[in-house]
């Protein structure tokens, strides 16, 4: 890992996310109860489930995603990252080889491809909006990458605001700045992302991580409204949704074509069955374009990933018409 992502690694504070649900051994014992009392599942033994179990406890993220079920700024920069740091080094955060679950979660699990696929197409996107003079905002930031790590070298004035109401994030996030020389451009506020009193603030908003946690429809929409008005006439925001998986009840919107199978089960075991992971509020492209509409957006674009997993939405702000 780069220096700036050793010198940052620290504890977080709760949030929608990953807010602690117990002690790590609290939560391992917890876990490990529940798999023996449910039995062997038609698909897998509890044998196997709870071998899962003691593989994720050997490694840093999988410690930390049995005692939180979600992600925070840190590890989702690194599962991003993994393509050109982890999978490159053969070393994982502690610098140590991948054990066979850690490898899996980063090398095969589909949503975790389709959310490196979707930092390309982020990159791409928000790089093609550019200009000079641009108020940029990451809500949440995390660790504001999505923004800071973009190509600047033509634009000699722009301004990036991180908002998140993780206040480790934030100071993570100013980290990143003074280790990149962009002090001058940044600001990092601590506020709830449905209460930002930005009105017309900012030309372009990327968004990504907080409606794969919030499974009330209503409240998603609230999150997009407040985006519309923090949003400058013409702006864009980039956001994300996760799609159903090929689960029964549900219409799956997966190009099934794209997945392994086998992959597929077994990332439904470990996030799924062992660690009831908190990022599973799916949604259709159909709904989340209506959710961007009721907020306000017209012009909305969708970019897929390979797999149809992790879609990237690009909706446009028209400025009103006189």
């Amino acid at each position: 890992m780069t220096t700036f992502t050793q010198a940052i690694h620290s504890a977080d504070n709760a949030n929608l996310s990953h807010a602690e649900r117990d002690t790590l051994e609290g939560a391992i014992h917890s876990i490990a109860n529940k798999i023996k009392q449910r039995g062997d599942l038609p698909y897998i033994t509890v044998a196997r489930q709870l071998e899962l179990l003691e593989g994720l406890t050997q490694f840093e993220l999988g410690r930390f995603l049995i005692q939180r079920g979600g992600l925070n700024g840190y590890w989702t920069h690194y599962v991003n990252t993994h393509p050109k740091q982890g999978r490159l080094t053969g070393l994982n955060s502690e610098n140590k080889p991948f054990n066979e679950v850690e490898s899996f979660l980063l090398n095969k699990a589909p949503t975790a491809l389709a959310m490196q696929q979707r930092v390309e197409i982020f990159q791409r996107e928000i790089q093609k909006l550019l200009f000079n003079g641009i108020s940029l905002a990451s809500i949440p930031c995390g660790l504001t990458i999505d923004l800071m790590d973009l190509d600047f070298s033509q634009i000699s004035q722009f301004s990036i605001c991180g908002i998140d109401i993780d206040p480790e994030s934030l100071t993570q996030s100013q980290q990143i700045a003074n280790h990149l020389g962009m002090t001058d451009h940044c600001q990092f506020l601590q506020r709830d992302a449905w209460a930002l009193n930005c009105d017309s603030k900012f030309d372009l908003i990327t968004s990504n991580g907080l409606s794969i946690y919030e499974t009330d429809d209503q409240k998603i929409v609230e999150l997009y409204r407040q985006f519309f008005i923090s949003l400058k006439p013409n702006g864009c925001l980039i956001t994300s949704f996760l799609t159903p998986p090929p689960i029964p009840g549900t219409q799956t919107q997966w190009d099934l074509k794209a997945v392994n199978s086998e992959d597929a089960l077994l990332q439904k075991i470990i996030i799924s069955d062992i660690l009831a992971g908190k990022w599973q509020a799916y949604r259709s492209e159909e709904l989340v374009k209506s959710q961007l509409q009721e907020a306000g957006f017209t012009e909305i674009e969708i970019y897929y990933d390979q797999a149809h997993i992790f879609p990237t939405v690009v909706a446009k702000k028209e400025p009103k018409h006189e």
